[in-house]
C-alpha cells in the first residue's frame, strides 16, 4: 500500500493519540516529511472528511491553501481511529504500545521512512 499525505497525518495523529497523554503539537509537516502546504491541505482534508476534529483552520488571501493549521487541539473520531485500525490490520484490543509498535511495522512495508522516527519517539514515551 503507498500511503498518500492525508494518510500519513492520520497515521501520525493516531500514533500521538495512542499515549496517555497525548502532545498533538509534535505532529508537523517537518516530522512526517511533508511540504507545509501539502500538510494544511491535508489536515483540512482529514476534518471535512470526518476523520478528525478540533483542528484550527485559518484562510485568507485568494489562494485555497490554508493560510495556517493547527493540529494541538485536535482529536480522532471514531470513523478515523476505524479507518487506520482496519488500513493497518490492527486488533482493537492491542494496548496503544503494541499498535503503534504494529503501525512501525506496516509503515516500513509501505517504504515510509519518515515515520520510523515519528513512531520510534512515541513509542519511547509510552515507556517511560
Amino acid at each position: 500500500m503507498e500511503v498518500d499525505a492525508k494518510q500519513k497525518v492520520l497515521i501520525a495523529i493516531y500514533t500521538e493519540y495512542q499515549k496517555d497523554l497525548p502532545e498533538m503539537a509534535n505532529v508537523t509537516f517537518g516530522s512526517l516529511g511533508l511540504e507545509n502546504d501539502v500538510f494544511k491541505v491535508a489536515v483540512e482534508k482529514l476534518v471535512n472528511e470526518g476523520f478528525i476534529t478540533d483542528a484550527t483552520i485559518t484562510h485568507g488571501g485568494n489562494g485555497t491553501i490554508p493560510l495556517m493549521v493547527n493540529v494541538k487541539y485536535c482529536k480522532m473520531t471514531r470513523s478515523g481511529i476505524d479507518y487506520i485500525e482496519s488500513k493497518a490490520q490492527l486488533d482493537q484490543t492491542l494496548s496503544g504500545e503494541q499498535k503503534v509498535k504494529g503501525l512501525l511495522e506496516k509503515a516500513g512495508k509501505w517504504g515510509w521512512d519518515q515515520f520510523k522516527d515519528f513512531g520510534a519517539r512515541v513509542v519511547s514515551e509510552m515507556l517511560k
